[in-house]
């Protein structure tokens, strides 16, 4: 008669726990992240009796939730590109528009810059024609001025998104190894596995993909170890890792990245692709922005300083020669605010038709000095104190103990167009004239006409015009190619992201019908109990008379 009763009890736990199951799948329906949950069961153990196996009912084997790991890794990794293309591809259509917009672009300004001196070669003694020329060149200068500012700006906004990134991810890693905790500790001890928790983890991972892309590690514990696709781990059984990031002195600034470990060591990863948002923001950062930065100072340097050159070369209203038109620029030098401060390094401009727009990084460490094309990752010794590189002449201080680890960063075209500037304000400083000719001579203006076309940059094979249209051309051919990933990726994830949710989300539907069909069960195994009790009734009566 126990038979009875305990087939009937568990029949009746069994399906009340598949009704509230049920119940907690139609709840959670429109719940973010949440998986359905599935109830399975199985038989009882059955009793041998009379040399037969009698059932003993029903019971829960598991409920699992409803889960697809490649399809939840593949979210992951398109939740990743989607984020990396949609940040560049917006940086980069911001300074698309800034450089090919005829109100904001440096072409039209030296359009109106060279129109303005060829009126005056027609007239060369003429004050309206001169005084004009000075303003179209205040015009060029502030215009450049103008384009390294927006620049900048964008630099600097995209350095304070990235310090918000590495907080969110740090907070997500942090979130994630205590999940990892309690998964583990409820993994062993008996009663199946934490789904609730395993999709907040899950949705914890696939929100620090869009900040970085990840790659997960299973344990046998039930805890999950995450590394960025450089291999570099966020997190582990130990714990998280903390991300960091080191400014340079300017708020525009190159920053660095750095994983610490619990009372480890820093790992630098500013050189490894990151993905996700945060390596959209270093790549272009450093692709387009400062790309961008370093073209316009080229041209700026080098569009000033072959026209003072020429300028130089002719002679004034007052038959004088000519002085500089344009203020000289010179390189910036940022000491790494961890340098031990005994060390200065500095650099000058010897031939700006030999400058490739390329910055460089000089480092005092194993005994030597070196200095690194940052363009191109060519790295040689200095011997001595004075290098000269790619038309420019490099000054540092010696190597000693103290200055192992100094760094400095130089800058010859990075920052130049912000300093361009005109150095003439009497229209009569204006040389039109050859040297030693007549005040009316105007073969000197033509001359400096000629500076339109001719190819004196990056060692005779660039014109100030094949610069800038090189610049406005790059940055426009990348950012059409990042606006057509963003949109892959974007559809990619919306396929991916259905077929995962198609697997994983609740069908309220199919619920509905899982709930009828547990309540009739739950109704059936309720009368088992009621005819077990009527059996015993009867069986007590006929035992009494």
């Amino acid at each position: 008669m126990s038979n009875i009763f305990d087939v009937g009890s568990s029949a009746l736990n069994s399906l009340q726990r598949a009704i509230s199951t049920t119940g907690n799948n139609i709840a959670n329906a429109n719940t973010d992240g949440y998986s359905r949950q599935e109830v399975e069961f199985r038989t009882r153990t059955p009793d041998s009796i009379g040399g037969h196996q009698i059932g003993t009912g029903v019971e829960i084997s598991s409920i699992r939730r409803a889960y697809d790991q490649f399809l939840t890794q593949d979210v992951q990794a398109r939740t990743s590109s989607s984020g990396y293309y949609s940040l560049y591809s917006t940086t980069a259509e911001q300074i698309d528009n800034l450089m090919a917009d005829p109100t904001t672009s440096i072409s039209s300004a030296m359009d109106q810059f060279f129109t303005a001196m060829e009126a005056v070669a027609i007239s060369p003694t003429s004050q309206p024609e001169r005084q004009v020329l000075l303003s179209e060149a205040g015009t060029l200068a502030n215009r450049f001025n103008y384009v390294d500012a927006r620049l900048s700006e964008l630099a600097e906004n995209i350095n304070e998104q990235m310090s918000v990134f590495i907080m969110d991810i740090n907070q997500h890693t942090k979130d994630i190894a205590q999940l990892n905790q309690q998964i583990a500790r409820l993994e062993r001890t008996p009663g199946g596995s934490p789904n609730d928790l395993l999709d907040q983890r899950d949705r914890a991972i696939e929100s620090l993909s869009k900040f970085v892309s990840v790659e997960t590690r299973l344990q046998e514990d039930g805890s999950m170890n995450v590394f960025t696709s450089s291999g570099h781990r966020l997190v582990s059984q130990s714990g998280a890792e903390t991300l960091r990031m080191t400014s340079a002195p300017q708020p525009d600034g190159p920053v660095r990245l750095y994983i610490s470990a619990p009372g480890g060591a820093d790992t630098e990863i500013t050189g490894f692709f990151l993905g996700g948002e945060l390596g959209a923001a270093m790549d272009v950062s450093q692709n387009v922005i400062d790309r961008a930065r370093r073209d316009i100072g080229l041209l700026a340097v080098g569009l000033s300083e072959t026209f003072n050159t020429q300028h130089k070369a002719g002679d004034t209203l007052n038959l004088v020669a000519g002085a500089e038109f344009f203020a000289s620029i010179t390189p910036v030098v940022t000491a790494s605010p961890l340098n031990s401060g005994t060390t200065t390094v500095a650099s000058v401009i010897d031939d700006a038709t030999e400058l490739t727009g390329a910055s460089y990084q000089i480092d005092y460490t194993d005994s030597v000095v070196t200095i690194t094309n940052l363009a191109t990752n060519a790295t040689q010794e200095i011997n001595g104190t004075t290098a000269s590189i790619d038309g420019l002449t490099f000054t540092v201080s010696p190597f000693s103990n103290q200055t192992d680890g100094d760094r400095f960063l130089v800058e010859p075209t990075g920052r130049a167009a912000s300093s361009m500037a005109v150095a003439i304000t009497d229209t009569s400083d204006i040389a039109a004239a050859n040297s030693g000719s007549n005040v009316g001579d105007n073969r000197n203006m033509l001359s400096l006409i000629a500076l339109r076309e001719a190819n004196n940059l990056k060692n005779g094979t660039k014109s100030v015009y094949d610069i800038y249209n090189n610049a406005v051309s790059e940055v426009a051919v990348g950012t059409r190619s990042a606006r057509a990933n963003a949109d892959t990726e974007l559809s990619l994830l919306q396929s991916v992201t259905d077929r995962r949710d198609g697997i994983t989300g609740v069908n309220l539907e199919e619920e509905a019908a899982n709930l009828i069909r547990y309540q009739q069960a739950y109704q059936a195994a309720a009368q088992i109990i009621t005819t077990a009790n009527d059996v015993f009734d009867t069986l007590l009566r006929a035992a009494s008379r």
